[in-house]
């Protein structure tokens, strides 16, 4: 078997480049056309003389794969000159020459990716002009999305024309798009939003995973969950336990010394009474929530989370906020007494923490570099009851 270019090798090598769309992104752009040229690999001297006869088929063959059945040229081939002794002189294919944009597509089959694009460019200058460079620079990605293609420019075009500070994104209102739609096709909404929507209409802090907040539509609103331990002159009698809007929590002045702060659900609801506190279900990273708590500020917070590096990293988040939290059962001690119910965290973080003290330093190294085991986790539900009863001890006394 000879390793001399064919037809398919030629084929192979310019699907590539089509891939990269540069060719299809000139098309849109109306940038003149290049000639693109491809070397050919055929046989040497030596290999004419042995393989003589395959040689003139492969010639041959190329010379015929160069035009289609009714004659019209595919490629231009340019030939070289081979000379040996026996062999007198023989002429053998060089280099292929692509003349033009419509003979490359008719080569590698790509006339329907360009029907498909010219369609989208119509559309667009349409609907939203604006978007027109972001589609001469990604036509293939453009292609991709040929069948959402007029709905995707629905959502952009309502987007561009309404103020969304006042709105939740299942008020978008075009029709063929919901909030599903958003949500499964958030990427491509965003890079197209962002080329057109002026700086101040977005949220550089977000990222297309949080699009509500990143195009400025109101977000869902976060909900505090907490335990109450003793009566609180702002709310009805009776209550011990409320879920509120965070932000209007943030408005009321609870009664309590202490505010403690947990991750489990179970653990929370079982926590003990301590008197003036309540206790936060916290669960987990949504502890960001908290930070508009002002009142929070006078009072003590007791936070007791898992102990592994996400636990810890919560910790540290907490105290950029609130600065004198204090941990419950996030030591040595309450981690080595209870190897039984170690679990594996799935994946850890060991970014740097800077709000953590000396002996949560140590610990959270501990478990980065694995002295126990590999990626040692004790969740809270796992610590023995007797455990929390004899932390609070201070409170309960």
């Amino acid at each position: 078997m000879t390793s001399w270019t064919n037809i398919n090798d030629l084929i192979v090598t310019l699907r590539k480049r089509w891939a990269t769309g540069r060719y299809l992104s000139d098309y849109a752009g109306n940038v003149p056309w290049t000639p693109i040229e491809l070397p050919v690999k055929g046989p040497s001297a030596s290999e004419l003389l042995d393989q003589f006869d395959d040689a003139v088929r492969w010639a041959d063959e190329f010379q015929r794969d160069s035009h289609t059945g009714g004659g019209a040229e595919r490629f231009a081939v340019t030939y070289r000159t081979v000379k040996g002794k026996n062999l007198g002189t023989n002429s053998v294919p060089a280099r292929v020459r692509i003349e033009s944009f419509e003979q490359l597509c008719a080569l590698i089959g790509t006339n329907r990716d360009v029907r498909t694009l010219n369609t989208i460019l119509r559309q667009t200058e349409t609907a939203t002009p604006s978007l027109v460079p972001w589609v001469v620079a990604h036509p293939l990605k453009a292609v991709e999305h040929q069948r959402i293609w007029g709905d995707v420019l629905a959502a952009v075009t309502w987007m561009i024309t309404n103020n969304t500070e006042t709105l939740y994104l299942r008020q978008i209102d075009a029709e063929g798009i919901d909030t599903k739609f958003v949500d499964h096709h958030r990427k491509l909404l965003d890079e197209l939003l962002t080329t057109v929507l002026p700086e101040h209409r977005i949220d550089s802090d977000y990222s297309a995973a949080d699009f509500a907040r990143r195009f400025r539509f109101r977000p869902k609103p976060t909900y505090s969950r907490l335990r109450l331990f003793n009566p609180q002159p702002s709310l009805p009698k009776n209550l011990s336990e409320i879920t509120l809007r965070t932000e209007e929590l943030a408005t009321l002045e609870l009664v309590a010394d202490t505010v403690f702060v947990v991750e489990n659900e179970i653990t929370y609801l079982a926590f003990p009474a301590v008197a003036n506190s309540i206790v936060i279900f916290g669960s987990g990273f949504s502890l960001a929530a908290l930070r508009d708590i002002v009142w929070m500020d006078n009072r003590k917070i007791v936070y007791w989370g898992d102990i592994d590096t996400h636990g810890f990293d919560i910790l540290h988040r907490l105290r950029t906020r609130f600065e004198s939290v204090q941990s419950i059962l996030m030591d040595h001690q309450t981690l080595l007494a209870h190897p039984r119910q170690w679990v594996t965290e799935p994946s850890p973080t060991n970014r740097a923490l800077t709000n953590l003290t000396d002996a949560e330093k140590a610990l959270y190294h501990d478990l980065i570099e694995d002295r126990y085991g590999p990626a040692v986790r004790l969740e809270q539900e796992r610590v023995r009851f007797s455990w929390l009863q004899r932390a609070l001890e201070p409170w309960l006394s």
